[in-house]
């Protein structure tokens, strides 16, 4: 999910909180269709992928388009992220609810394929850390070395001059909608296999991720890999220490993945891109005083 949140602070400038109910619808889907009308698990990634690009274009296209041409600050697009995610969470209830899914589960069982004394490794491992470092490369490649790439960074700094060097802002804001939902899709997909599914599925990952993205620099694709593996390495490990030497219970590994967050904002405080308030402020006053 860090992917998603990364691409989408460096480009448009959005702290995506809707971002969480791609990943559930997208896992939904997976689910309902595997076990409900029998699909084949492999056909139901595409269709995930789908839903997931066509309700981040539709977020962007009805909510954040329109505030941003109204001038609005990052901080008012992000209660309105907060807003919009809420209400399609309790759109997800609703159909769930009526079709009596609220859990689920895709219909597949991981296979293991090696096992060392309690260490267990299962296909469906495998196959996540694969995606993780194919999707680092591509991104990577993608914001880097094409020339839409370098427009999504032109934008990151500076989304007026951008504009008037000709880039095409709303095209390639179209782009970032399509590259984002693209790993939402994905994350939904593998996640519906890893576990149960329920509405707020994507909520409950969704403060890790942000952790991650913090950890990882908050703008960097490699960074928000090497964030997400330092949490959950950092969690886990710590976590069976303190379970071990003072039998603490691994339930408390939120709190120890908000402290690890917490320190990052301490130690990397210069990561938080005032200038985008300040920007947005400021573009806020001078549209509402007139000035050209």
């Amino acid at each position: 999910m860090a992917y998603g949140l990364t691409v989408t602070l460096s480009s448009i400038r959005i702290y995506n909180w809707a971002y969480a109910e791609y990943v559930t619808i997208s896992a939904y889907i997976t689910a309902v269709l595997s076990t409900r009308y029998l699909v084949n698990i492999w056909l139901c990634f595409p269709i995930a992928i789908t839903s997931a690009v066509v309700m981040s274009i539709l977020v962007d296209e009805l909510v954040y388009k329109p505030l941003s041409a109204r001038g609005s600050t990052i901080i008012q697009i992000m209660l309105a992220s907060i807003a919009t995610g809420l209400l399609i969470r309790y759109f997800i209830y609703i159909f769930a609810s009526i079709n009596n899914v609220v859990i689920i589960k895709a219909a597949y069982a991981s296979r293991t394929i090696f096992t060392y004394n309690t260490l267990v490794i299962t296909d469906l491992d495998v196959a996540t850390i694969l995606v993780t470092l194919s999707m680092m490369i591509i991104f990577h490649f993608i914001l880097s070395k094409t020339l839409l790439g370098k427009q999504i960074r032109a934008m990151w700094d500076n989304f007026e001059l951008a504009r008037l060097s000709g880039v095409k802002v709303f095209r390639v804001r179209r782009f970032v909608c399509i590259l984002v939902g693209i790993p939402a899709g994905i994350i939904g997909s593998l996640w519906s296999i890893y576990s149960t599914v329920t509405p707020t599925t994507g909520w409950i990952l969704l403060l890790p991720a942000f952790a991650a993205v913090i950890v990882g620099g908050l703008v960097s694709i490699p960074g928000a890999v090497v964030g997400g593996y330092l949490l959950g390495l950092g969690e886990n490990l710590i976590m069976a220490i303190a379970y071990r030497l003072f039998n603490i219970s691994l339930a408390y590994k939120p709190l120890l993945m908000l402290l690890i967050m917490l320190l990052a904002l301490f130690v990397r405080a210069e990561i938080i891109p005032i200038r985008f308030f300040t920007s947005s402020i400021h573009k806020s006053i001078f549209r509402r005083s007139g000035c050209k």
